[in-house]
């Protein structure tokens, strides 16, 4: 692969969060809620739940 996609959007100004691996790990940024990993899956359903309140 010639560019992570990690790499594309911090050169296009986005702000990138990373957690130990294996760990939870979940950022919302307006709409977007986003999720590291698959042990982030609750968490991102929690803040999802969150949203539509």
């Amino acid at each position: 692969m010639k560019l992570f996609p990690q790499d594309g959007l911090v050169a296009a100004g986005a702000d990138f969060v990373e957690a130990k691996p294996w760990s939870e790990n979940v950022v919302e940024d307006r709409e977007l809620i986003s999720g590291q990993n698959p042990q982030s899956a609750k968490a991102v359903a929690l803040a999802m739940l969150k949203k539509l309140r």
